[in-house]
């Protein structure tokens, strides 16, 4: 086999099991939830922030969730992607919607 493919169905390092959700971080530091003007989006989740992390520390992760099928589940699924995750066990469900938490630190 060439290394392409050998890489392909290596073993999985890490598998993670659970919640993936889109968090929204108010970026006025220290303000209450009533006065935050603007949000940064980014994945959340512990099962989802345990396989990006893994990911970047080079190990080959993937992560067994399910997300609904609008614009909050795909960005999921393209963040994951993107950080290298491995989202074959990542199931759109046309039936719910993607979980959303917002948050002010």
């Amino acid at each position: 086999m060439s290394e392409a493919v050998d890489a392909e169905y290596a073993p999985l390092d890490v598998i993670t099991i659970g919640r993936a959700s889109v968090d929204l971080y108010g970026q006025q530091i220290g303000s209450r939830l009533e006065d935050i003007t603007s949000f940064a989006k980014s994945v959340g989740g512990c099962p989802a922030n345990i396989s990006v992390g893994t990911a970047r520390l080079g190990l080959r992760s993937a992560l067994l969730t399910r997300v609904g099928d609008e614009q909050m589940g795909r960005f999921i699924r393209e963040q994951l992607t993107r950080e290298g995750v491995n989202v074959d066990g990542l199931k759109t469900d046309k039936e719910r919607l993607t979980a959303l938490v917002l948050l002010s630190v």
